[in-house]
């Protein structure tokens, strides 16, 4: 069935013309249809094939239809349907694609979207009479996202239903007669008598946002019979050239490569190079201070909570650094109810079936809250990347998409501190040591530590370059020298205080 695809450049014509089938067409044709595409939904499954369906289209365009017919043809086990409306409270209180990031499927899941990231963010947030094109930032955090799946190989189907607006207003007067429909609808009804303002809107951002890993698919939405079959059409040949690509990928049988050697760095002029380790603190120096900036984050935590801005802090280091006393330095002047603790260990079995950032989502904090993530998303390019975990492919590409989820956070009103704890060879021995001989902190060392310090020169290595490549003015990495627990504890305070207190002075992290 021929597919209305425009990459280049996506118009909407003000008039659609019926494309009609008859019975005895449209029911040979849609038979043999839902019979291949549950054959697919199982190979998907098999496959471990992660799908994603988007539709978007003019109010009465026939979504709430075509997903009643897939809903009809799916094995109900292996699909979940996302009926997206306006955002509520909890959705507000996040960026923007956070409910859309948790409901991203697990692989050989399919997950159906009735309207999602481009209808219920960026068209309802503008006001068609005053603007004719669609906020640069907003295209380009959705086509990170989409770009995020697809790498990780999610396959998308992004389906945009066009109707003209005689066929559109003929239309709603059949669905004023449907409660369920229009209680769905309430708070959209000015959008039926915008269709020619928002018109323009829509074609700039179906054009901008139509690529080669996530092309629209525009159909011809005027006659029932037709849609149904273009849709099942649309989203077969997808399938089938996605689950072709996953089998050659699942046919591989090599071991998964890790980085040798590929990146050089002077010691004396990198980040871990540059840090002193033999500053130090005496304890008198040490609880004045401690005792100075506790108040002031106690102080700070009530400004972000009443400015509503999130805070984000993620702590990383070599073993027996001093994570852990760091974080509970920092919790001791914070009001439980406004902050998290999230301690991040090696991912379980329905973490893994997504892609690696979707487990973060759920524990990224509401506007005004605080997480502090004891590791973390740097898991893909430091231990992931060591152990051979993930392909060379994977942990090269992370670093991209971990400055554009970062980038976007920021966007978004977020502050976030990246604190690496700092020791040397030396001092993490003597820590080790000094565990292993107290009963009291035996619990603390254990065999995976011991091999993790045989495998010094390479993660030294893999954290140069994770500071060279994700360090932002936005999101920058803070080297802080641990050697000295007192004076590591200290710089971590002060810098996570000066952090806020500077977004506060400017409010250049206030959200849009």
């Amino acid at each position: 069935m021929p597919q209305e695809d425009r990459p280049s450049g996506i118009t909407l014509p003000d008039h659609v013309s019926s494309r009609e089938l008859d019975d005895d067409q449209y029911h040979a044709i849609h038979d043999s249809q839902r019979t291949r595409l549950g054959e697919l939904q199982r190979k998907a499954h098999n496959l471990a094939l992660p799908v994603v369906i988007l539709f978007e289209g003019w109010y009465g365009s026939g979504i709430s239809m075509m997903v009643r017919d897939l809903n009809r043809t799916l094995d109900p086990r292996g699909f979940s349907y996302h009926p997206i409306a306006a955002p509520g409270p909890l959705a507000r209180d996040h960026h923007f694609l956070w409910r859309f990031w948790i409901r991203t499927p697990a692989k050989g899941r399919i997950a159906i979207f009735d309207r999602g990231w481009y209808a219920r963010t960026i068209l309802d947030r503008m006001d068609p009479r005053s603007e004719s094109r669609v906020s640069g930032p907003h295209v380009d955090e959705i086509l990170g996202f989409e770009r995020a799946l697809a790498d990780s190989g999610v396959a998308l189907v992004k389906i945009f239903l066009h109707i003209s607006k005689k066929e559109q207003k003929q239309r709603l007067k059949g669905l004023k007669k449907d409660p369920l429909t229009m209680g769905y609808l309430e708070g959209d009804l000015d959008r039926y008598i915008k269709y020619r303002e928002y018109h323009r809107l829509v074609e700039d951002l179906l054009t901008r946002t139509s690529t080669d890993f996530s092309p629209w698919h525009v159909i011809d939405a005027a006659e029932k019979k037709y849609i149904a079959v273009t849709v099942f059409d649309t989203i077969t040949r997808r399938l089938e050239e996605a689950i072709g690509e996953s089998a050659k990928i699942n046919t591989y049988t090599g071991k998964l490569q890790t980085h040798r050697g590929k990146y050089q760095s002077q010691k004396e002029s990198s980040a871990l190079g540059k840090a002193d380790l033999t500053l130090s603190l005496d304890r008198t120096e040490y609880d004045l201070r401690m005792n100075s900036l506790g108040k002031a984050l106690a102080e700070c935590q009530i400004k972000l909570y009443q400015e509503k801005i999130p805070l984000i802090l993620v702590f990383e280091g070599w073993d027996a650094a001093g994570k852990g006393g760091n974080i509970m330095r920092v919790t001791r002047s914070l009001n439980p109810r406004g902050y998290a603790v999230m301690p991040v260990g090696p991912p379980d079995a329905g973490e893994r079936a997504h892609h690696y950032l979707w487990r973060f989502f759920p524990a990224l904090p509401a506007r005004g809250h605080i997480t502090i993530f004891d590791r973390s998303w740097y898991g893909r390019v430091l231990v992931e990347r060591i152990e051979g975990l993930c392909t060379d492919d994977e942990w090269t590409r992370a670093y991209r998409e971990i400055r554009e989820f970062e980038g976007s956070l920021v966007k978004d009103g977020a502050i976030i501190r990246k604190f690496w704890l700092h020791i040397d060879r030396d001092e993490q021995l003597r820590r080790f040591r000094e565990r292993e001989a107290d009963p009291s902190k035996q619990w603390k060392i254990t065999e995976e530590d011991w091999r993790n310090r045989g495998r010094w020169d390479e993660y030294e290595e893999a954290v140069e370059q994770v500071i060279q490549c994700t360090s932002t003015p936005e999101a920058p990495w803070v080297v802080v020298e641990a050697n000295d627990k007192y004076y590591s504890r200290v710089k971590t305070l002060q810098v996570i205080v000066d952090a806020i207190d500077r977004c506060l002075a400017n409010r250049s992290c206030s959200p849009e």
